[in-house]
């Protein structure tokens, strides 16, 4: 087994010209290591074949030799069904309940149609004196509830300021769309490094920032007596929350006085 595997790997290395240098720099390991794979007297930890995957630009079944085109498959994945999209929902009754607080529906559901059907359309803002309220437009619907002294502690909120700087940082944003454009697998920040066209530091400082608000988790791989830290996308359904604010940021760098109207 530990030769079958070693020579695949040897064979994918030699089909792309690649030294075992080269492939033990994407790695974050020695050519050494490399080595000891492909004459089978080691065998790469199990959780850094993925990642030996993605340097090869291959996937785990040619490195475990399975013919993907007789899995039972035909080669392609089961996608997940879902009985309803819950979020399109609870977005459309957010706009029946903010209807609900015009006098003349008619001419108001027809604005919330407008805006709902126009990417470009800015906002439907309803607040009062105070700071809290509802926005909508035709990405995002929210509620804010803090009053005036809790947006206050906002901006000096460290927290938020930790991520705010995080998404400040070019190449923050651009190794952390790399890596959500990649979910589900695994990078070591070399191979990062080589796919963003980043240097490593960069790359290392970005992971760093990401791990601190809890977007990317890190596994230790012991390979060869070397530990490779292996990075994912971490807590994915956080998401939301950071598009969300990304959107709003957008908008409000682009805000042109086009609305629905204030109250208060």
């Amino acid at each position: 087994m530990n030769n079958d595997i070693g020579a695949r790997i040897m064979s994918l290395r030699k089909s792309k010209n690649m030294t075992q240098e080269a492939l033990g720099n994407m790695l974050g390991i020695s050519p050494q290591a490399v080595s000891k794979w492909e004459t089978g007297t080691t065998l790469p930890d199990i959780l850094l074949m993925p990642i030996i995957a993605e340097a090869l630009d291959t996937d785990l079944n040619a490195l475990f030799g399975i013919d993907s085109a007789s899995d039972g498959n035909n080669g392609k994945r089961h996608e997940n069904l879902t009985k309803q999209n819950i979020h399109e929902e609870i977005y459309n009754e957010f706009f029946e309940m903010l209807q609900d607080l015009f006098r003349n529906k008619n001419e108001t559901k027809e604005t919330i149609d407008f805006i709902k059907t126009h990417r470009n359309a800015q906002t439907m803002v309803l607040s009062n004196q105070e700071g809290n309220g509802v926005y909508a437009d035709a990405d995002i619907a929210l509620a804010f509830t803090k009053d005036k002294n809790d947006i206050r502690e906002l901006l000096e909120d460290d927290a938020a300021q930790r991520v705010l700087k995080c998404f400040a940082n070019s190449e923050t944003k651009n190794v952390f769309k790399f890596i959500i454009e990649n979910e589900g697998k695994s990078f070591t920040s070399s191979l990062i490094a080589q796919k963003c066209s980043i240097d490593i530091k960069s790359v290392e400082t970005a992971l760093e920032d990401l791990l601190r608000i809890n977007l990317v988790g890190r596994t230790d791989i012991n390979a060869d007596d070397e530990i490779i830290y292996a990075y994912r996308a971490w807590g994915t359904h956080k998401k939301v929350l950071i598009y969300s604010m990304l959107s709003i940021a957008a908008r409000l760098g682009e805000y042109s006085e086009c609305y629905m109207g204030f109250i208060g």
